[in-house]
């Protein structure tokens, strides 16, 4: 009997109207956040943190109604409110899932700082003083979302940079799991970790919590969760660390990578990423998840308009990420326009596009002219590029489409005979 595959699936935590939001300039009227909640539910993303409620009217305002739009459906993405370890936020916070909760997609997802220094600003010099009360405190408040329907996530805050608080960070985890809470989230909150750290690496710690978390409550089934972010550019690098060789079955990260300071990981990265190497070594189970592919190119495209430019060069949905200008390039994409791509850029609603420059050769002149309905003869191909670049010769950053045949329609009426303009 041949072996079947078996799938295991990645759950998606879209962050981008949270943390992306948190990211200066990036911020969205209600209609715009609305409008990306529905493109999310599309694009197929398991949860969508959409907001801090506490923080303000405008917040409160934004999860309640993305709450409302998503319960019209039969299935939708659960939707997570960021939430302090605060009494009255706490209270506000589950109000504003309140249309999600009696669906079972209303998620709380509240925090607590780990690393040393976090501690000592968020909670004062006397936190280290204080660890049992804040476990305490955690559990009865789990507890309590728990009981109103709500499924609790809980972060430690710091994670990758916890330094002596393993211990603690233990007793956090195991006070929320004991009090219900369904997802633990592992971050590197300034995105400093690195596979260079060896056993402090945070990939390492989360393996070993959820060895203790797994031992000590066996019927329970926990998600493990990772938010990464990119100051130091690690942050795929770091999350498919803790998805292939931790135990995350959820990447938490934004469109196009926005965020704080260099931003978080970015989902299309994560997704291809986990797309293209989602096979496991032995070929007996595979890495998934339920985006659907075809809107990448959309919903970055949204990001990009609304809140953050995306860079020319940005992978995946960049704009130059399957576009070409070298002549040696645009030689081979004619014959195959998978030899210069990693991936099928037809999978994220992305054509392959040649942009005429200085460094394209007669292939694409003519590439260019015929699709435009022209003649190009073979042998005159490389006449009509040399032209083209002379006219345009300080054009350095190349030209459209439309610029390219204007001039070869200037070329053809100026009547030059090939013979004539070689011998030139």
């Amino acid at each position: 009997m041949e072996n079947q595959t078996m799938c295991k699936k990645i759950e998606i935590f879209d962050t981008t109207l949270r943390d992306g939001q948190q990211c200066p300039g990036a911020a969205m009227s209600l209609e715009k956040n609305l409008e990306f909640a529905s493109l999310a539910r599309e694009f197929g993303v398991d949860v969508l943190e959409a907001g801090f409620p506490a923080s303000s009217s405008n917040e409160f305002d934004v999860v309640y109604k993305i709450c409302e739009s998503y319960a019209r459906f039969t299935s939708s993405p659960k939707v997570a409110a960021l939430c302090q370890l605060r009494p009255e936020q706490y209270d506000v916070t589950m109000r504003s899932l309140e249309p999600l909760i009696s669906k079972g997609r209303a998620r709380l997802h509240t925090y607590l700082p780990v690393d040393p220094l976090l501690m000592a600003s968020s909670l004062g010099t006397s936190a280290q003083n204080r660890k049992r009360e804040m476990v305490e405190k955690l559990f009865h408040h789990v507890k309590m979302v728990v009981a109103n329907g709500i499924e609790v996530q809980f972060s430690p805050e710091g994670y990758s940079r916890m330094g002596g608080n393993f211990d603690f960070t233990t007793d956090l985890i195991r006070a929320a799991v004991e009090g219900g809470a369904a997802v633990i989230n592992c971050p590197d909150t300034v995105g400093g970790a690195c596979r260079r750290q060896g056993s402090e690496f945070f990939v390492e710690h989360m393996k070993e919590h959820a060895r203790i978390i797994e031992a000590e409550f066996p019927d329970r089934d926990i998600t493990w969760s990772v938010h990464c972010h990119n100051d130091l550019g690690l942050a795929l690098d770091n999350t498919m660390a803790a998805v292939f060789e931790g135990p995350a079955t959820q990447v938490e990260g934004c469109i196009n990578g926005i965020g704080e300071r260099a931003g978080n990981v970015s989902i299309e990265q994560a997704c291809m990423y986990i797309k293209q190497f989602g096979d496991s070594m032995d070929g007996d189970s595979k890495l998934e998840t339920q985006i659907n592919f075809g809107m990448i190119q959309e919903i970055s495209n949204f990001v990009a308009e609304n809140m953050l430019e995306r860079q020319a060069h940005w992978p995946i949905s960049g704009d130059n990420a399957a576009r070409h200008t070298s002549g040696g390039h645009t030689n081979a994409i004619l014959k195959n326009p998978l030899i210069y791509q990693a991936f099928d850029t037809r999978v994220i609603g992305k054509e392959i596009k040649l942009a005429f420059g200085p460094s394209s050769g007669g292939n694409h002149a003519k590439a260019i002219v015929e699709q435009h309905g022209y003649q190009c003869p073979d042998a005159e191909k490389a006449v009509v590029a040399q032209y083209i670049k002379s006219y345009y010769k300080h054009r350095y950053k190349g030209i459209t489409d439309d610029e390219l045949i204007h001039a070869f329609l200037k070329f053809r009426s100026e009547n030059h005979a090939i013979e004539k303009t070689v011998n030139t």
